[in-house]
């Protein structure tokens, strides 16, 4: 079940969709986000999981959580919409600056630390930035977190647990990045990385009306995998943005702040 609460600030309409009340098998199991909660700032994605397919094959589709299709400009790094939604992407690039700590958002054993070659080649044909910062955690439950673009030093090393909140290393542009961000990506049942038939799923879950096209590859679900309160606070892990023009923080509303963006009746005309 999807909750829709709508709050109206001086003529303006924000819709939040409740990510809770839903009937999944899949317990959630980030306990926070994957760095530390920023003061009257929320870091944007940029870059959201392509459903169909994140592999970094292009096939010229670009398929966002909701099941909404992008065919236009999906190999941009500014391509429409708001956010940068290129082909074959098997992550969600958090934008911040650089040098922010990375954190564990949920105990795990390292089992990658190290900087390696990333992909190849780079979308969009950038040359890259050297070597990618990866670390990859275990969590025990089929579940791997990857954690890319890390600047050195890393801060953990293979064979270590770490814990909720610990910090892994520092956010930077290692690698195949143009800009400095995370590229925070799960992937289920293998921490390998294939680039073809990859096992990456979407910690946002599925939203679309048909079966999620990423079952297509390993017959994997992607679902909701943030613990979150019954109210969505911009600083729980329920509310996280999308990259897009039109955000304004106020300070009203719970614990004393808010941020508003304009509401659409036409997911044409969506850019977040």
């Amino acid at each position: 079940m999807k909750y829709i609460f709508r709050f109206s600030f001086f003529s303006r309409t924000l819709i939040l969709v409740l990510f809770c009340g839903l009937n999944w098998s899949q317990e959630p199991i980030f306990e926070i986000k994957p760095y530390p909660p920023p003061v009257f700032e929320q870091y944007p994605i940029r870059a959201h999981v392509d459903h169909h397919y994140p592999s970094q094959l292009l096939d010229g589709i670009n398929v966002r959580l909701d099941g909404f299709e992008f065919t236009e400009d999906i190999i941009a790094f500014s391509c429409t919409h708001g956010t940068s939604c290129y082909d074959g992407h098997a992550g969600v690039d958090y934008y911040m600056p650089e040098n922010t700590p990375i954190l564990a958002p949920a105990q795990g054993n390292v089992i990658w630390s190290d900087f390696s070659p990333g992909a190849d080649p780079c979308p969009g044909g950038m040359e890259p930035n050297g070597l990618t910062g990866i670390i990859i955690l275990a969590h025990g439950n089929g579940y791997y977190s990857c954690y890319l673009h890390l600047n050195p030093p890393l801060n953990v090393a293979v064979g270590e647990t770490v814990m909720v909140g610990d910090t892994l290393g520092f956010e930077g542009m290692t690698g195949c990045a143009d800009q400095p961000h995370l590229h925070f990506e799960i992937r289920k049942d293998s921490w390998y990385f294939d680039q073809e038939n990859p096992w990456v799923i979407d910690p946002f879950g599925w939203w679309g009306n048909n079966e999620d096209p990423i079952f297509d590859l390993r017959g994997n679900h992607s679902h909701w995998l943030w613990k979150s309160s019954g109210l969505i606070d911009d600083g729980d892990n329920g509310f996280q943005r999308y990259f897009g023009p039109d955000w304004n923080y106020l300070d009203v509303g719970y614990n004393g702040d808010s941020w508003i963006a304009p509401i659409v009746t036409d997911m044409d005309e969506s850019r977040h």
